[in-house]
């Protein structure tokens, strides 16, 4: 007969931190994140990723960016 090969613990292992070391900001209606590139992203309640301005504009009332990036590249090319 052949014998039953003894059980071995499995180690958990630690989760991964951050690399930022941004929390995620959650809101009623939606949760702030960022990415390991140091994009952000932006996740309804529903679970539906936010694109364009609509995030743009929960990123800058979040305080998360500081400014509109369309409007600084508009001001530094002159107009002629």
């Amino acid at each position: 007969m052949a014998k039953k090969a003894a059980a071995t613990k499995v180690e958990k292992k630690p989760k991964k931190k951050a690399v930022t070391g941004f929390a995620p900001l959650k809101h009623n209606d939606h949760t702030i994140t960022q990415k390991r590139s140091g994009r952000f992203a932006v996740v309804t309640s529903k679970g539906v990723q936010v694109n364009g301005a609509e995030k743009e504009k929960l990123l800058l009332a979040a305080k998360v960016l500081k400014g509109s990036f369309k409007k600084a590249a508009a001001e530094e090319t002159p107009a002629t």
